[in-house]
């Protein structure tokens, strides 16, 4: 059988041993039930895919801080082993069954090399395999690395979905609009913030009239926690900075910093930084009436607003609310086509080898002391190197 498709029935894998096998300490029987930590195990069952799935060989896994902080709201429970890693890049080795007799044949083809995000109700891809359907899945960009490939997903698919599902803008049409204002916070220090810098920067999605030589770039302003990153935000050309250390002085006052420096309110929000900045960012003088005040990281902020001010701003038409996620194989395929043209870039902030991924992930340290940092952890799984 080839290399390539064969396929053990057992595999590597990390996962959560559910409550029903975890491990109760009878030292004392009126402690409460403790769950089981993570577990690494070398003869985990294979997954078998359904007949509209494909089977990857899982290259590169990867989690973010944000992931692992909303991990509670992102994986429902489940009575069954819950496999981490939801962001991924690796080898097609079996198509579905259904799409294998249609006249094109399937979507992707047996060794194509695909990058995604898989849905939070099924097994990531810490694993040497993991099933996925062609709606979670793109080909990966040919100029990037596997574990780049596997840090993109995610961050990039919630700053698309904040800009082109949220805010309704049209990723195909940027003629019709008028010069977009916007304000991303937390934007050298977060990823997803990164991500939508780069989207909002992108010549492909953002063009220059050659006809009338109108340009419809952006007006951006990013906050930063620390002074010493505001030389990395220049360079990617945002137009306004505001330093904004996290977290935030009891002085700090985002609607003062923009009537003093004379700026009209934006059109977006992308809150990258939580609750604090977030509600500041409702000021009439910040956003506009009708604008769209998003967070990528607090999926409480907008339901703690109190009822008065809710009524406000759905009085003055502000779309105010968490950014949820979700798998979208056409819009990746959209920003595999940017990367290939280098409009957009991911951030591998460390390479880590899978059978040390229990002791990270357990311990808990990435997702509490890094809730707010940027950057993307990448498991090597069936890759030597990065």
């Amino acid at each position: 059988m080839d290399e390539l498709t064969f396929v053990p029935p057992t595999m590597r894998a990390l996962y959560f041993r559910p409550a029903s096998t975890a491990i109760t300490d009878t030292t004392d029987l009126d402690l409460p039930r403790q769950d089981s930590d993570l577990v690494y195990d070398t003869d985990f069952m294979t997954p078998q895919p359904a007949a509209n799935q494909y089977l990857v060989k899982v290259l590169t896994a990867a989690f973010s801080h944000d992931e692992l902080r909303l991990s509670k709201l992102l994986n429902p429970s489940k009575s069954y082993p819950q496999i981490p890693l939801h962001n991924f890049c690796g080898t097609v080795i079996r198509t579905p069954p259904q799409d294998d007799y249609l006249p094109s044949g399937p979507k992707f083809k047996v060794g194509d090399v695909v990058f995604g995000m898989i849905s939070h109700t099924h097994d990531g891809a810490a694993a040497d395999y993991v099933v996925v359907s062609s709606s979670e899945i793109a080909l990966k960009p040919k100029n990037i690395s596997s574990a780049e490939a596997a840090s993109i997903p995610r961050p990039a698919l919630t700053a698309w979905q904040s800009l082109f599902k949220y805010a309704a803008l049209d990723p195909d049409n940027s003629h019709t609009r008028h010069r977009l204002r916007v304000l991303v916070t937390n934007a050298s220090d977060s990823e997803v913030a990164s991500q939508a810098i780069q989207l909002l920067r992108s010549p492909s999605l953002f063009p220059t009239d050659d006809t009338t030589h109108h340009h419809h770039r952006p007006w951006i302003c990013a906050t930063c926690s620390s002074s010493s990153d505001q030389a990395r935000l220049v360079r990617t050309h945002v137009d306004e900075i505001i330093h904004a250390p996290l977290p935030l002085p009891e002085e700090f006052n985002l609607a003062d910093i923009f009537k003093s420096r004379g700026w009209a309110p934006v059109d977006i929000v992308l809150d990258c930084a939580g609750q604090q900045i977030f509600r500041q960012a409702h000021s009439p003088s910040v956003i506009k009436d009708n604008g769209v005040v998003l967070t990528a990281v607090d999926s409480d902020a907008a339901g703690d607003m109190p009822s008065a001010d809710s009524a406000r701003f759905s009085k003055k038409g502000i779309l105010s609310r968490f950014v949820t996620v979700v798998p979208d194989g056409e819009a990746l395929g959209r920003i595999a086509e940017l990367v290939e043209k280098h409009e957009l870039r991911g951030r591998v902030e460390s390479t880590i080898d899978l059978v040390q991924g229990a002791d990270i992930l357990s311990a808990g340290a990435a997702g509490a002391g890094g809730a707010l940092r940027g950057g993307v952890y990448v498991f090597r799984v069936n890759v030597q190197v990065s």
